[in-house]
């Protein structure tokens, strides 16, 4: 299981958390154009699939490592500066306490790996997901 790293905005539970950008809650982000892609992502060999509408790319996200975004701070998608999960947007307007995110998303780690190897339904996962993060 991955731990949840902090991040230096002790406000923001984003930065460690990742489930977004490796692909457990969504599994493609929406650009608007190459432009908006970047060139950090694409030298990491993301390709933009054209027959989708809007123009989308496949997640997991190759910049994401143990949670963190490793092109944060450099261009990235303006959907991945845009895109609040109601887990975060919970913290923000001050409902959820940081340290119970923290716990909601080692507990949600968990799950996740405990149905990538089958001990758990992917409806129940999938219940789960929709009630946290989206």
């Amino acid at each position: 299981m991955s731990a949840v790293v902090d991040g230096p905005d002790e406000q923001s539970i984003c930065i460690g958390c990742g489930l977004c950008c490796d692909g457990t809650v969504v599994s493609h982000l929406a650009v608007r154009d190459e432009s908006d892609l970047g060139a950090p992502l694409r030298g990491l060999g993301v390709e933009i699939i054209a027959s989708a509408d809007p123009l989308v790319f496949e997640l997991p996200c190759p910049a994401v490592c143990d949670g963190v975004c490793t092109i944060h701070s450099l261009h990235r998608p303006s959907a991945c500066a845009q895109f609040e999960c109601t887990l975060s947007q919970g913290v923000l307007d001050g409902k959820v306490a940081h340290e119970e995110a923290r716990m909601v998303i080692s507990a949600t780690l968990a799950l996740r790996d405990a149905f990538r190897h089958g001990m758990v339904k992917g409806d129940v996962f999938q219940e789960h997901i929709d009630s946290v993060f989206r």
